[in-house]
């Protein structure tokens, strides 16, 4: 479609962009989070204050997103499609001044689904990086790549599986699953040294 019809393509990705941000709010939690899609690519950022401990939110957020990946997957694969790669990363926010403009009115109603003014650019980096290194970096399609909150920029691999529609939304149970990704691992990835 982006080659017959570049314009149609590209108002279908700003529908689905819209959409996805807006579903959000039917999973628990979602509605901090900022989504925004680069190509064929979406996005899922949770900022957190300096003040904030991120390995306490990790758990919860890896969960939450493989809930998500989990009901995302069932639907790509039932009309055909090949699935997803979902790729989990953290890193530092960039210190933006006015870091919180984009809430105010009139900017807010253009930018809550985009990450145009987030500072969330090292886990960016990581998880394009992963993403352009794809199968021949051993970052395979239909996993959940999550990184090791102790061993910065290693992945596993958890095969994407389908969780009941009742529980995805359940906050209670977002940890329990991503401790069940870690169990159900099958592989691993590193990315290479970013200085190499």
């Amino acid at each position: 479609m982006m080659r017959k019809n570049p314009a149609e393509a590209q108002a279908r990705l700003n529908d689905l962009q819209q959409g996805f941000g807006d579903a959000l709010i039917f999973f628990p939690g979602g509605e901090d989070y900022r989504v925004c899609f680069a190509g064929d690519s979406l996005f899922i950022v949770k900022e957190l204050s300096p003040d904030d401990d991120w390995i306490e939110h990790w758990p919860a957020f890896c969960g939450h997103l493989f809930a998500m990946a989990s009901m995302l997957q069932d639907l790509e694969t039932n009309i055909g499609n090949p699935g997803l790669r979902a790729i989990v990363s953290y890193g530092r926010l960039l210190q933006l001044r006015e870091s919180d403009s984009w809430r105010e009115e009139p900017i807010s109603r253009y930018t809550r689904n985009w990450l145009v003014l987030t500072g969330a650019s090292g886990a960016l980096l990581k998880c394009t990086e992963a993403e352009r290194l794809g199968s021949k970096g051993g970052f395979h399609g239909g996993y959940f790549w999550h990184e090791d909150p102790e061993k910065e920029r290693s992945y596993r691999g958890t095969p994407l599986y389908k969780i009941p529609p009742e529980l995805c939304c359940q906050p209670a149970l977002y940890r329990a699953f991503y401790y069940e990704t870690i169990q159900k691992a099958k592989r691993e990835s590193e990315l290479p040294d970013s200085d190499a």
